[in-house]
């Protein structure tokens, strides 16, 4: 079997929750929490009780070993005594910041647009996604519309993170 190989990381900042399904029908909230996954890499936020906008701003750090693989982002609903309930599911790719990633944008201006991303009919993008150069970065705003609910969306800052001695 081969062996699999870091070539960057993503931090991915999970920003707030908007307008989430009530799961509890006798509070009328929820208490969410995001978990994301790529490959066999899971991390989650941590829990906001009882509320459907909730706001975290927590950073998530995920290894990427394939930029193909997509990211999949699900809200779950914390319950003490049953199952957790899901409020959603969500998946972005990190091909288009991983491939400005690998431009040399060491001169170019701080805020340069690197891409522009459109909501389409194949993903679950709420609105316009720009990859840009900002503060020595490559970062990327997104804002995901969840599927399999009436309602739902999570905006999310990811930022690509070099490894040491890794060439992309």
């Amino acid at each position: 079997m081969a062996s699999e190989h870091v070539i960057g990381k993503l931090s991915v900042r999970v920003v707030r929750g908007q307008n989430l399904v009530i799961a509890d029908s006798l509070t009328h909230t929820s208490d969410p929490y995001v978990v994301l996954s790529c490959g066999s890499e899971k991390v989650k936020t941590s829990v906001q009780k009882k509320t459907d906008n909730p706001l975290w701003n927590e950073v998530l750090l995920l290894p990427v070993i394939n930029p193909i693989t997509p990211v999949r982002l699900e809200v779950l609903d914390e319950d003490k005594f049953t199952s957790d309930d899901s409020l959603g599911v969500a998946e972005f790719n990190v091909t288009d910041i991983y491939d400005a990633a690998k431009l040399d944008l060491k001169h170019a201006s701080d805020g340069t647009r690197v891409k522009t991303i459109y909501p389409v009919g194949t993903n679950y993008l709420g609105g316009e996604s720009h990859v840009s150069w900002k503060n020595g970065k490559v970062v990327q705003d997104l804002i995901l519309k969840l599927k399999n609910v009436e309602s739902g969306s999570v905006v999310l800052q990811l930022e690509w993170v070099h490894v040491p001695g890794v060439m992309l």
